[in-house]
């Protein structure tokens, strides 16, 4: 990793403080680290071309920034170009040769992200690149308007059932409670109750109606029985007295 220095920029730019430093040519000098750069708040012109940058975020403390030319480095992302947002002054950019360069749209993005540019990799911006760029943002931004809508109106409606469904049992549970006073008065208890006591009687409140369940299915099965029992035993007495009348007859 190569380091730019204060010595060698004030060197470079023939300075004596950082402060002064106004034009800084660093071409070709195998740097990947310009950290030094954010105590340079007067710089207007840098050249930073042919280097190893993989980043721009060393440049926002250069606010008075006009000129930058940082072709042939190893940038990837054309979202390098935010770093450069609050550059007001910047006029000139040059980024070619970089692997972000290489993506199809690369200058519509750069112009959408640097509406203060006048000059991109040599070339002019024209008033119909920036009419286009800018149809494109508004595309884009109304498709994700759309498509957080569509999100919002999801959430609301979920909202709103969970809402009725919680207002039903709410009512229901109250009506109940109001005219049951045991189940009121099971309700003030339960309010004095910690977490560990409210599982405990929940877990007993579960048993009971499992078994409440099992009984109730056992005397129906009884029930059933019985009315089936007495089925057969009406239907054998009529048999009788069908054939008792025949032998009198």
């Amino acid at each position: 990793m190569v380091v730019l220095t204060e010595k060698t920029a004030l060197r470079r730019a023939c300075a004596n403080s950082l402060d002064n430093v106004v034009h800084l040519n660093l071409w070709n000098a195998h740097i990947t680290d310009v950290s030094v750069l954010r105590r340079m708040p007067n710089l207007e012109v840098l050249t930073l071309s042919v280097n190893s940058l993989t980043n721009l975020q060393d440049l926002t403390c250069c606010t008075k920034l006009k000129e930058l030319y940082v072709r042939s480095n190893n940038i990837t992302s054309v979202k390098e170009l935010q770093h450069l947002r609050g550059l007001l002054c910047l006029r000139v950019l040059w980024l070619s040769d970089n692997p972000c360069a290489d993506d199809i749209d690369y200058r519509m993005h750069a112009i959408q992200m640097l509406p203060q540019l006048q000059v991109l990799d040599g070339t002019d911006i024209e008033d119909d690149e920036r009419m286009d760029a800018s149809s494109a943002a508004l595309n884009d931004s109304q498709q994700n308007s759309s498509f957080v809508g569509s999100l919002t109106d999801e959430n609301q409606t979920d909202s709103r059932h969970q809402l009725s469904d919680t207002s039903q049992s709410q009512v229901f549970t109250a009506t109940t409670t109001a005219n049951n006073p045991i189940l009121a008065a099971v309700g003030t208890l339960l309010d004095t109750l910690g977490p560990d006591a409210l599982q405990a009687v929940l877990a007993m409140a579960q048993d009971r109606i499992t078994k409440t369940t099992q009984v109730g299915n056992s005397k129906t099965s009884v029930s059933s029985l019985d009315s089936h029992a007495t089925s057969m035993s009406t239907g054998s007495q009529i048999k009788h007295s069908d054939h008792a009348a025949l032998e009198e007859a």
